[in-house]
C-alpha cells in the first residue's frame, strides 16, 4: 500500500504521529481520521491528493501511533487543541482540512473555534446527533477487554468496519488491520487506539457550525447510515459558505469505498470555491 512518509509532531504536550505524501512547500492539506481509527485509512485518496497537495494526515491522541494520555483526556477541545499545535509545528497557516465521521466534526470545530487556521474544509459523513443507545454503545466499547492478536496478519484477518457496508476490496481492510496493531508485549498485538476514546462528550455540532465561515465541502456517501440526506443539506445550511455533494454507491466509509470519486468531487468543489474568492 502506498503509506505516507511517517514524521513526528509534538504539539499541545502531546507527540503526535503523522504521515506525509507530495511535496513539502506545496499546497497543504491536513487529514482527520474517524473515532477509533488512524491516518492509513487515508493511504489510498492521500496520494491523490498529493498530486496537487502536501498532504499530512494525522494521528488524533489516543489513536494510532499518537500517544495515550494518562489520566485520559479525549474531549473534543483536546484533540482541537493538538490539532491548532500541530498546524503551528507544521508552519501550515491555512490548509485544506478534510476530516472523515469524527474527523469532519473535529475539522468544523477547528474551523469555528480557529477560523484564521482553516482555509476550506470538506466535512465527510459526519454524524451529527446523540442518543442513549449511542451512548450506551459508547460506554460497552470502552469497557470491552482489548482484543489480542499473535500476529499483525491476524489482525488483518480479523479487522471489521463499523457500521459494516463498503465497497472497499478485502485485501484493504486486511491492510487496515494489520496497520491498526502494534505488539504491547512480546507476541501480543493490540489495536492502536486507547478505548477511553468512546468516552467523548455527547455529539452537538448545531451550535458551532454557523460560525464556520471557511468554504465547506458536506459530502456523504449515498448509502450512509450515518449521515442522512436530512443532516447532511442541514449541515451545509448552518455553515456560512456551505455546499454538498453526494458519492454515488458509498456508504459511511466513503473515503475506502471510492478514493478516486471522493477526491475528485473535493477538487472540483475547490477549484470553484478558488476561483469565487479570486480577485
Amino acid at each position: 500500500m502506498p503509506c505516507g512518509s511517517p514524521r513526528l509532531v509534538h504539539a499541545n504536550g502531546v507527540a503526535l504521529q503523522a504521515y506525509q505524501w507530495g511535496a513539502p512547500g506545496g499546497s497543504p492539506a491536513l487529514l482527520l481520521h474517524s473515532l477509533a481509527a488512524h491516518s492509513h485509512w487515508w493511504d489510498w485518496a492521500a496520494p491523490l491528493l498529493a498530486e496537487r497537495f502536501h498532504v499530512v494526515a494525522l494521528d488524533l491522541r489516543g489513536h494510532g501511533g499518537s500517544a495515550w494520555v494518562e489520566p485520559p483526556s479525549y474531549r473534543f477541545t483536546d484533540y482541537v487543541a493538538d490539532i491548532a499545535a500541530a498546524l503551528e509545528a507544521l508552519g501550515w497557516r491555512a490548509p485544506l482540512v478534510i476530516g472523515h465521521s469524527m474527523g469532519s466534526y473535529l475539522g468544523a470545530y477547528l474551523a469555528a473555534r480557529h477560523p484564521a487556521r482553516v482555509g476550506a474544509l470538506v466535512i465527510a459523513d459526519m454524524l451529527t446527533s446523540w442518543s442513549e443507545a449511542l451512548n450506551a454503545y459508547a460506554q460497552a466499547q470502552a469497557a470491552r477487554p482489548r482484543a489480542e492478536f499473535a500476529s499483525p496478519a491476524e489482525a488483518g484477518k480479523r479487522f471489521r468496519l463499523a457500521p459494516p457496508d463498503t465497497r472497499a476490496p478485502a485485501e484493504w481492510l486486511q491492510h487496515l488491520g494489520e496497520t491498526g496493531v502494534q505488539e504491547r508485549a512480546p507476541g501480543v498485538w493490540t489495536r492502536v487506539f486507547d478505548p477511553q476514546v468512546f468516552l467523548h462528550p455527547p455529539i452537538d455540532p448545531w451550535p458551532f457550525l454557523p460560525q464556520v465561515a471557511a468554504p465547506t465541502l458536506v459530502v456523504r456517501g449515498q448509502g450512509s447510515v450515518v449521515m442522512d440526506r436530512a443532516a447532511w443539506q442541514r449541515v451545509a445550511m448552518a455553515v456560512r459558505r456551505g455546499q454538498f455533494a453526494e458519492l454515488p454507491s458509498a456508504y459511511h466509509h466513503l473515503v475506502l469505498d471510492d478514493p478516486p470519486g471522493f477526491v475528485a468531487i473535493v477538487t472540483k468543489w475547490l477549484a470553484g470555491a478558488q476561483k469565487e474568492t479570486s480577485p
